[in-house]
């Protein structure tokens, strides 16, 4: 990182003013003197004020827009102030080689003193946690993918938790090791978002979002991530080479997303940046599962590239447990417990160089060279335990240990026969004898008679056997590690099959039990309507008999009735006996229909007659009828009251 000198595209600040909205209300730099703290760049003449750029933020446009309300923002991103602090001199503890080597495109910069992780930075600066440079081993600018998951999951860099910066360095390494395609699609198949939610308000607080994995491939960089919250900083561009690896020309838009076009009809191209550069909750307004991929997603080639990395990280050798002194960790029966391997994340980012991770990532594959190396460690140890013990000869032969790991462990005593026992210094005289001739008190050495048992032959003869123990050790070691494990990983399928029979089995037990109950309830259900049905058909039977009865008494009063005296004596002839009442009613009628006929008819005939009795006289009979009668010397109709 270069801070040095003014950005080549842009005019320096005058030292007694300034123009820059991120110093939120701070004093300003004046020549001469530091008045108060504000954003400052620091290089190797010390604190200066850094140049301000002609690409501000109103020419760039933002693809989330800067949110003004940050109460949805947890307490803890809010509450938590940053370590560095503006002073005369440099932090001893900040950390600034944050790009790629032999390259001098960005500046670290601290900021106000009342702006926080989550506040807005303009003119290209955005937050970064230092851990992600200092230990995870990330540099600006970001790789093609790096941009292309923060664009994904509509977060920027701070706003990811660093643990899962870990993960997508280690993802790049790995694929570029196994020469895959690191694709959007292959790693979100791979991991997916976990939200972290505050105590309390859960619905209206966000904090930061974690990656997680669906099948483990990678181990965790920390298990409990603790002292990169308050160590932060912005980073910014200062050349033009910088500026094009955040900013992009790019259709404007307006505030509904529409592609904003000239008088020409063409979109108006606008800077845009290429990622998110603050905060925002437009991450929290999607589910969690929308920004993960299914296996029937991935295309040919993705699927191949995730059977590779399957396959690398199965050829993996299993773990074998040892405590803090090294010594093996077994189980009841004398084997040594073990535990299934995955990518080793922190050592991978621990690596300066691509050479590196090759051979870090070859060492978790290889198994002999793991066993070499823990073989030669432990002769380290022996030789220095032994050092301090010279023999007759002057040489020291130290005895090759060998362990056989996954098998029973039986302790192992060397006998006298296989290796002389070690004998302590022993002063006499003024001088040191060392070795197997120890000196008696009281007897002169010249008296001194070697025993049978410790001479040259036998001690010649003990190395020989020791030796072609020693072969034959290594021979069934060899094969033992080599068959243990075939065996320890067939173990670990089988445990990993028990665990996840298990589970299944307890998901079935859990079904088993919710069925039972509801057959229970369905066959007590059964019952009660089997006797609400049973009652249905006794009261059906009941009520057909009292329906019978009914109709018995209906039909006994139905039938034709004996005609009565006064019947016989105006129907003498039972005419009308059979008549019902609907006949006889239509009987009634009829003859009043005829009634009126025949008066009709007599009313004609007497007026007819009159006209013959009259033949010289012109009768009038307008308005004369059979309903008509003489009132007052008038003929008038009668009173309808009269008529009924």
């Amino acid at each position: 990182m270069v801070a040095s000198g003014p950005l080549d595209c842009v005019p320096s600040w005058p030292l007694d003013w300034c123009n820059d909205p991120d110093l939120d209300g701070a004093p300003t730099l004046r020549a001469g003197s530091i008045v108060a703290l504000g954003l400052m760049q620091w290089s190797r003449f010390g604190w200066r004020p850094n140049p301000s750029s002609i690409m501000a933020d109103e020419g760039v446009q933002r693809k989330i827009l800067v949110e003004d309300n940050i109460d949805w923002v947890a307490d803890d991103p809010r509450t938590t102030p940053r370590k560095f602090e503006f002073g005369e001199n440099f932090p001893e503890d900040l950390f600034t080689d944050i790009e790629i080597p032999g390259r001098a495109d960005w500046e670290v910069r601290i900021p106000g003193a009342r702006q926080r992780i989550y506040s807005t930075f303009k003119n290209g600066r955005f937050p970064m946690y230092q851990i992600a440079f200092e230990h995870m081993g990330l540099r600006l600018p970001l790789t093609d993918l790096e941009v292309a998951i923060f664009n994904h999951l509509e977060l920027c860099p701070s706003q990811l938790h660093p643990n899962s910066l870990a993960f997508i360095r280690a993802f790049e390494i790995v694929a570029a090791h196994l020469q895959l395609a690191p694709t959007i699609t292959l790693f979100f198949h791979l991991f997916g978002i976990q939200r972290s939610r505050p105590r309390g308000n859960v619905t209206d607080k966000c904090g930061w979002v974690s990656l997680k994995q669906h099948k483990k491939f990678f181990e965790i960089f920390e298990e409990s991530l603790r002292g990169f919250k308050d160590k932060w900083f912005v980073v910014r561009p200062i050349t033009s080479e910088g500026w094009k690896s955040i900013i992009v020309r790019g259709p404007k838009r307006d505030d509904e997303g529409k592609v904003v076009r000239g008088p020409d009809g063409k979109p108006v191209e606008v800077d845009c940046e290429r990622f998110p550069f603050c905060w925002s909750t437009k991450h929290y307004a999607r589910e969690a599962k929308s920004f993960t991929f299914k296996k029937g997603a991935l295309s040919k080639e993705e699927l191949a590239d995730l059977k590779a990395l399957e396959d690398f990280v199965e050829e993996f050798p299993p773990s074998l447990w040892e405590d803090r002194e090294g010594n093996p960790i077994c189980d009841e029966e004398g084997y040594q417990l073990s535990s299934k391997k995955y990518i080793n994340t922190k050592a991978l980012l621990k690596c300066a160089t691509r050479a590196e991770a090759e051979d870090v990532l070859s060492e978790m594959k290889n198994t002999q060279l793991t066993l070499r190396k823990l073989q030669a460690e432990k002769k380290k140890r022996q030789l220095g335990a032994t050092s301090s013990t010279p023999n007759v000869s002057g040489q020291s032969s130290p005895t090759p240990s060998i362990e056989v790991t996954g098998e029973r462990r039986v302790v192992e005593e060397v006998t006298g026969d296989q290796r002389p026992p070690k004998h302590a210094r022993v002063d006499g005289g003024g001088s040191s004898v060392s070795g197997p001739h120890k000196l008696i008190p009281g007897k002169a050495a010249t008296e001194f008679v070697l025993p049978q048992a410790m001479g040259h032959d036998c001690l010649l003869d003990g190395k020989t056997v020791s030796s072609v123990a020693v072969f034959k050790l290594l021979e069934v070691a060899n094969f033992l590690n080599g068959r243990e494990c075939k065996y320890l990983r067939e173990r670990d399928e089988a445990r990993a099959h028990a665990k996840d029979f298990g589970e299944r089995l307890t998901v079935v037990e859990k079904d088993l039990a919710v069925q039972t109950k509801a057959c229970s309830d369905a066959e007590d259900k059964v019952t009660r309507l089997e006797k609400e049905l049973h009652d249905a058909k006794e009261e059906e039977g009941r009520l057909k008999g009292k329906v019978e009865e009914l109709e018995e008494k209906l039909s006994s009063l139905t039938l034709t009735p004996a005609a009565d005296e006064e019947e016989r004596r105006v129907d003498p002839a039972g005419t009308y006996t059979s008549f019902s009442r609907a006949g006889l009613i239509a009987k009634i009628y009829e003859v009043g229909d005829l009634q009126l006929e025949v008066a009709s008819s007599s009313f004609r005939n007497a007026l007819a007659q009159l006209q013959v009795l009259n033949p010289g006289v012109q009768l009038i009979t307008e308005g004369m009828d059979e309903m008509k009668e003489v009132r007052d010397g008038q003929i008038a109709s009668p009173p309808l009251d009269e008529e009924n």
